[in-house]
């Protein structure tokens, strides 16, 4: 079941209704599958899953990298995506061990897999919210909770203006939604969402798929591939 806004701006994808419920549950050991079936997947964890031990996966340069952060939610957000990616990829990877996995970080931010080019990262945080996207394309992500967005430098730019004839809820969904499209395009094209904001469409050579999670939180994914095949879980650890 999609959800079709009443004033929906020709630019927002239906978004797709999702719930953490059996039939999106995976296991490490069905990542292969996915991997095989689709072009994208996107895996939703939760920093509840932290374990100490997760530490014992980063290299060293991670644990420095990790002590820059200074609240403990964004450490914790560190040390559980990149073990959990590290696990994630020695299933789609099998000829690597974890500790063979070396992510690097490029000049824009993007983490990659030390020489193997063919799988795309991309890594969205909101709260105690983790999605890790892998990808056989190139791809950019966002995820959001459904909520006044205050900030007015952002929501009275043009990129908003068919959201103004919205009300209430319906607005504030369509506020975030939209800010998704604008954060995963970025990401995309590793550039700063802000001088996007400038335009009433600013998105040019890309394609979105759209997910309300529970309904509370919106995540998007950004590719330039029509018809992309990809699918969101939630990974049991």
């Amino acid at each position: 079941m999609e959800i079709s806004y009443t004033t929906t701006p020709s630019v927002l994808p239906p978004l797709r209704l999702w719930s953490k419920n059996v039939q999106n549950r995976c296991v490490y050991d069905d990542i292969m599958s996915y991997w095989l079936a689709y072009d994208a997947i996107t895996f939703l964890i939760d920093i509840g899953r932290y374990k100490p031990a997760f530490h014992d996966f980063l290299t060293d340069e991670e644990k420095e990298y990790e002590l820059r952060f200074k609240p403990v939610i964004s450490r914790r957000r560190f040390v559980v995506s990149r073990a959990i990616l590290k696990h994630i990829l020695a299933k789609i990877l099998p000829k690597m061990k974890i500790n063979d996995i070396v992510l690097i970080r490029d000049n824009d931010g993007r983490i990659h897999v030390k020489d193997v080019p063919h799988v795309n990262i991309c890594l969205s945080y909101y709260g105690t919210s983790i999605v890790i996207t892998v990808g056989k394309i190139k791809i950019g992500s966002d995820i959001e909770r459904v909520r006044p967005l205050l900030d007015k430098k952002i929501t009275s730019s043009p990129v908003f203006s068919e959201c103004r004839f919205a009300e209430g809820e319906e607005r504030m969904r369509q506020v975030i939604h939209m800010w998704t499209l604008v954060e995963s395009y970025a990401k995309l094209y590793d550039t700063n969402p802000y001088p996007l904001l400038n335009s009433c469409l600013p998105f040019k050579n890309a394609e979105f798929v759209s997910y309300y999670i529970d309904q509370n939180m919106i995540f998007s994914l950004a590719s330039i591939q029509k018809n992309l095949t990809d699918v969101l879980v939630w990974l049991e650890i």
